[in-house]
């Protein structure tokens, strides 16, 4: 038997264990690539439910040993939306912003993170169409208990309008620790990787993003696809499981073939910045991870373990959804939540797809480039949204209305080696080059043949002359 008393027991955090926790399990890095997050979220909303023109969009992002700062013409904040959500520590349940929005927002932290984790003071400038307005957060608020409300004040001076609608978040009273990354040029090449690859679909698609005045180039990651469905193609799949459209691609990549030398410029042409190996995992367009080569996505478990064989293997697998608590990615946004079981239903695949191009590396790794490039001539490099649609018009391709697989070991169109022997022997080695280019003139008529045919034409010449000597 209990009586009720009038006693409460308080159950709400300080504000300095909520702050510190809170920020502690964050890179500085993902922080910055969270403000930019949010930016992207901001030209969505802007689009209102219609495709986003990434071209017309910039994000300015200065970092120094005294300040951060980060600027873009998105859209900015609405004021209710100030009020109400923006700078709330969570997000609420009845905040439906993104629910038709292909986000990977979920939990309302990133921009107050990102700000407690650089410094102590910092000022978020906003115009939403034309109203522009700011909200200042003080190292006095803070150092204050209460989870008091955040002043909102009106701009008096011209300068301190926006030219457009967007947001810009100064930060200032950096923490020391922090101060010393933002002025060392190894982390601003660290932050400057980690954009080019997490946004990287959204630079190719136009978005301008400039990291202390350079504008960041995209890490471009493609397969080889040829347009002739008798030629080699990726292995691809997609599947809708748990409302989650899970994409899928593996196949080769853009760099050297198997088993030659570094000189040896012979077979694939191609664009050597592209030949990402490993896996990529996307979801909802950003790059969680690139170019992974351990446990984490399949190798070593039931597959092998990464070898520089398999350097020309690449895998990318996209999670997209409107239900951003349903991808498998945590709130970092940077790892990958490998318990879910839209995870672990696609690794069954990803494996599937790593078997059928590490069997075609074992088959190939004893042969030159020569003998197999021919078969890929016509391959063109392409992204993941790409390659699917270009292989699914394919007769051999499984197709339901949420399903497609293509599998290029059963279709029949990877090529095999002529001759499979044990035997058989690589012959490998390195002239000057312009002694290679004297006998490729001799040859071809042509001083700048390719290497290896040059080498291959004279060693069947000079097989021809032992055969002949030895009948």
């Amino acid at each position: 038997m209990t009586k009720t008393s009038t006693d409460t027991a308080q159950a709400s955090p300080t504000k300095r264990f909520f702050v510190s926790m809170l920020t502690r399990d964050i890179h500085l890095a993902d922080a910055i690539l969270d403000l930019l997050d949010n930016c992207l979220d901001g030209a969505m909303r802007l689009a209102g439910g219609k495709e986003v023109d990434y071209a017309l969009h910039f994000v300015k992002i200065k970092i120094a040993g005294d300040h951060f700062s980060i600027a873009d013409n998105c859209g900015g904040i609405p004021r209710e939306v100030a009020k109400n959500y923006a700078f709330k520590m969570g997000r609420e349940p009845d905040d439906d912003r993104d629910s038709d929005a292909e986000t990977i927002g979920m939990y309302g932290v990133g921009m107050k993170r990102a700000i407690f984790k650089m410094g102590r003071n910092a000022l978020v400038r906003t115009r939403y169409g034309d109203d522009t307005f700011e909200v200042p957060i003080t190292s006095a608020w803070l150092a204050a208990k209460n989870w008091d409300p955040l002043p909102i004040n009106e701009p008096t001076e011209a300068s301190e309008q926006l030219d457009e609608p967007g947001t810009t978040i100064y930060v200032n009273d950096l923490y020391e620790g922090v101060a010393r990354h933002f002025a060392n040029a190894s982390f601003e090449n660290e932050v400057r990787t980690a954009i080019a690859e997490h946004f990287t679909m959204f630079l190719q698609w136009g978005l301008k993003v400039e990291l202390n005045g350079t504008p960041v180039e995209p890490v471009r990651v493609e397969v080889l696809v040829s347009t002739d469905e008798n030629r080699p193609a990726p292995y691809i799949y997609r599947k809708t499981i748990d409302d989650v459209i899970v994409s899928i691609t593996v196949g080769l990549n853009t760099g050297k073939s198997l088993g030659d030398d570094e000189d040896d410029d012979a077979g694939f042409e191609r664009d050597r910045s592209s030949a990402t190996a490993g896996w990529t995992v996307l979801c909802n367009d950003r790059a969680v991870i690139v170019g992974d080569k351990g446990r984490l996505t399949g190798w070593g478990d039931g597959i092998p373990l990464y070898h520089p064989q398999f350097a020309i293997i690449t895998g990318i697998i996209e999670f997209r959804s409107k239900h951003a608590d349903k991808l498998p990615v945590t709130t970092t946004k940077r790892a990958l939540d490998t318990s879910s079981n839209v995870w672990l239903e696609s690794l069954v695949k990803m494996k599937e797809g790593m078997r059928i191009w590490i069997s075609y590396t074992n088959q190939w790794k004893n042969h030159p480039r020569s003998d197999q490039s021919s078969h890929w001539e016509d391959a063109r490099p392409m992204a993941l949204s790409m390659a699917i649609e270009t292989v699914a018009s394919r007769r051999f391709t499984k197709k339901t209305n949420d399903f497609i697989e293509f599998n290029p070991q059963k279709a029949k169109v990877l090529p095999e080696p002529e001759d499979k022997k044990p035997s058989s022997r690589k012959v490998m080695f390195s002239r000057p080059a312009e002694e290679v280019h004297l006998v490729s003139k001799m040859l071809f008529d042509n001083p700048d043949e390719k290497p290896g045919i040059v080498g291959d034409k004279c060693f069947e010449m000079q097989l021809t002359k032992a055969k002949r000597q030895g009948g």
